[in-house]
């Protein structure tokens, strides 16, 4: 029997039908291989963990819920992105002793890759692998060139090094001190303490919403050659919705959207009515969809699911 895969997500109430969209997709993507999720559940109803979990089992995937340690971070600022977004940091503290290896993967996530990739990569001596943050901007809170700064939202993680150094309390720590001039605290935080000490990915890895831009104006100076991107937007292994524009969102013209949809469609949750559903965003949509048409041009063999390419939503 193939070796058990693990692999880490953190959510609240808001974000529990997408952790269990990135659990789905995991599943499908890696057929015949046994998949073991662990979710630090910050804030989920009992009635929602039992849905995530009967769906998981559906898909022939096990599930652990652990309860965080919520003062750990109390009093830091979390934006947009609730208090899940620190709880990745300490996973070696939850996640029991004899897991070595676990693969951390963001909720708002589509995965399309067999993950026995990551799982069996060598890790070469390093605590994580990652890809790159491709955008340009968010390397400069802490000074950091854009090529050493990792995106933190699909990690692979040696929890043996990781607990061994304390890395997980040493990027606590510096969470605490620097939060309030961070806008990313969790993923500054994580690079400034993993500073050169990640092996990097391939960009179809974390294909984060910014690869679109990235290609077109900002190419210069990414890590990451022009066919490197260009894979990376044809063929990701996970797709990562980053930014507000979500695909569970009207407003949302990424070109993976009606894939994402499918998924949430077999979902407990399939039929809820999007967060921005109003005339208003619909007609926004309409009048926007001019303006992301070079994306969808350089992407047009993607073929969007059923039907639902034509209800603008």
């Amino acid at each position: 029997m193939p070796e058990r895969i693990h692999i880490a997500a953190c959510c609240d109430e808001n974000y529990v039908a997408y952790a269990t969209v990135m659990m789905l997709s995991a599943l499908t993507a890696s057929p015949g291989r046994p998949l073991h999720f662990h979710l630090i559940n910050c804030g989920i109803s009992s009635a929602s963990v039992a849905s995530m979990q009967a769906a998981v089992a559906r898909g022939n995937g096990t599930l652990t819920i652990y309860e965080p340690d919520e003062t750990l971070f109390s009093g830091l600022p979390t934006h947009r992105y609730g208090s899940a977004v620190y709880q990745r940091i300490n996973l070696p503290e939850y996640v029991p002793a004899d897991i070595h290896r676990l693969i951390y993967i963001d909720s708002d996530t589509l995965v399309q890759g067999d993950l026995a990739y990551l799982w069996t990569l060598d890790l070469q001596g390093q605590p994580v692998a990652a890809v790159e943050n491709l955008s340009p901007k968010a390397c400069l809170d802490i000074n950091l060139p854009r090529q050493a700064y990792f995106n933190s939202g699909v990690l692979v993680m040696d929890l043996d090094l990781w607990r061994r150094e304390g890395i997980h309390h040493q990027v606590t720590d510096y969470a605490k001190a620097n939060a309030a001039k961070l806008e990313f605290v969790d993923q500054c935080s994580l690079n400034a303490i993993l500073h050169k000490r990640w092996l990097r990915l391939p960009v179809n890895w974390n294909q984060q919403s910014d690869i679109f831009k990235v290609i077109l104006k900002y190419a210069e100076g990414c890590s990451y050659s022009v066919p490197e991107l260009e894979s990376g937007m044809w063929s990701p292994a996970i797709v990562h919705f980053t930014g507000k524009k979500k695909p569970w969102k009207i407003y949302c013209f990424h070109p993976f959207k009606y894939r994402y949809r499918a998924v949430l469609a077999k979902t407990p949750w399939a039929g809820k009515p999007a967060p921005d559903d109003d005339l208003t965003t619909r007609l926004k949509f309409i009048t926007a969809f001019r303006q992301n048409w070079k994306c969808w041009q350089r992407t047009r063999h993607i073929s969007p699911i059923g039907a639902e390419e034509k209800d603008l939503t």
